[in-house]
């Protein structure tokens, strides 16, 4: 039992000893000096060069075109906003716009053009700042009998001149670069596959 005794007031001793002699912390100290700056590590290899880009082409997606119900004056326009059509792109570039009465774009008509289902009305295109347009033109002995036809819409536009690319190569994705590469304009998957733009 003395054991016991003698234990426990170590214990208690021992207890009271340590929670004593615990102070709060000081303040932090001052920041020590910068260490030595390390070697350089050595230069990785090189990185393969990438292919050049249509920096000088502007694309849509495809856009649905839901005309108004019915003509005035003959015409309905379907107007698209695009702020990437600015003053600059209406004095040097060159807009081919495409049209399609299905989703699923297996019959693509460059604009301007007749439509091919003689329901009688043209499709011109036209833009402004800001906008890129597109108006059925409809006959004169029709357009009180028919409604215009929806569809979707596709414009690319491409800057009149070359740029020098950083190989040192001009960029040949210009309307006569496509030209004297025979590649038809009005042949919309031809015009896509010659700027490397998807579908």
């Amino acid at each position: 039992m003395k054991t016991t005794t003698n234990f426990i007031k170590c214990a208690i001793l021992l207890c009271a000893i340590t929670l004593t002699s615990c102070s709060k912390d000081g303040d932090i100290g001052p920041i020590g000096p910068q260490g030595e700056q390390g070697i350089q590590g050595e230069r990785g290899p090189a990185g393969e060069d990438g292919e050049d880009g249509n920096a000088n082409v502007i694309s849509s997606s495809w856009i649905v075109a839901d005309f108004p119900n019915n003509y005035s004056f003959s015409a309905a326009t379907v107007t698209i906003n695009d702020s990437r059509i600015t003053q600059d792109v209406l004095n040097n570039y060159t807009v081919l716009g495409y049209f399609s009465f299905s989703d699923s774009y297996s019959e693509v008509y460059a604009i301007p053009f007749t439509e091919p289902l003689f329901r009688s009305f043209t499709m011109e295109q036209r833009m402004a700042i800001g906008e890129y347009k597109i108006t059925e033109m409809g006959n004169l002995d029709t357009v009180d009998t028919i409604d215009p036809v929806d569809g979707f819409v596709r414009y690319v536009l491409i800057a009149n001149s070359t740029i020098t690319l950083k190989s040192g190569v001009n960029n040949l994705h210009t309307v006569s670069a496509m030209k004297v590469n025979n590649v038809n304009l009005s042949n919309y998957h031809e015009v896509m596959d010659y700027l490397g733009i998807d579908y």
